[in-house]
């Protein structure tokens, strides 16, 4: 092979070379993304439940008012 061809040859391969690796990082990339936003639905859906178990919670429960709080303070 004629020394002419191998610098323009050795300059394709390392473009190459380099647009796997970029390939790679953007799949990477993109992974990542659907990790995160997997992640982010469950974290969605655990304060939706935590919520609602407040608010039943506190429906259930009630809040006591000022004279429930008196009347439990002045009992024995």
């Amino acid at each position: 092979m004629p020394e002419i061809l191998r610098g323009p040859e050795k300059e394709i391969e390392r473009w190459r070379q380099r647009e796997r690796r970029l390939l790679d990082a953007l799949q990477h990339v993109d992974d990542e993304h659907t990790r995160l936003d997997t992640e982010l639905v469950k974290v969605d859906q655990q304060v939706t439940y935590y919520d609602s178990l407040t608010r039943e919670m506190k429906r259930e429960l009630g809040r006591p008012g000022l004279s429930s709080l008196l009347s439990s303070l002045r009992r024995p």
